[in-house]
């Protein structure tokens, strides 16, 4: 009888001596996978893509801010067309009352627009101010001669 109580205390104590190790060792991993997800993450470069102005920006000297929903007409050269995600780059003269000639992305909410153009064609076109951004809503061949910026 002694000797299965001695057996039976060795595994115990076998069994007991095992567990201490695992916990031990998961403590270990724990802590570790505690500290890797509490590091700082490298941020991961995001290609550059036009999107509408969340906040208005800084006027230009000599533009007042935009009205609302108001239609802006311009005139401009296409740059690009971008129809799977839905803007144009317009290189404009002046467009009167917002702001300075420049070239830059206006988004359409109608995509069949531009079917109205293609790269290097002059046009006319049509500009909303929202409190989303700016979206072309007009968009057709200009038919009158450039004018000089």
């Amino acid at each position: 009888m002694e000797s299965t109580l001695t057996c039976l205390s060795t595994a115990l104590n076998n069994i007991l001596e095992s567990a201490k190790r695992d916990s031990y060792w998961l403590l270990v991993i724990a802590t570790l996978l505690l500290i890797a997800s509490c590091r700082k993450q490298e941020q991961v470069a995001q290609t550059s893509q036009p999107t509408p102005a969340a906040t208005i920006p800084a006027r230009p000297p000599g533009f007042p801010p935009p009205e609302m929903n108001r239609p802006y007409p311009a005139t401009g050269v296409v740059v690009l067309i971008n129809r799977k995600e839905g803007w144009i780059e317009i290189n404009h003269d002046e467009i009167k009352g917002l702001m300075p000639a420049m070239q830059m992305e206006f988004w359409v909410k109608d995509k069949s627009l531009f079917d109205n153009a293609k790269a290097g064609d002059r046009v006319d076109f049509t500009i909303v101010e929202t409190e989303k951004g700016e979206y072309l809503t007009e968009l057709k061949r200009a038919t009158n001669k450039p004018t000089s910026q």
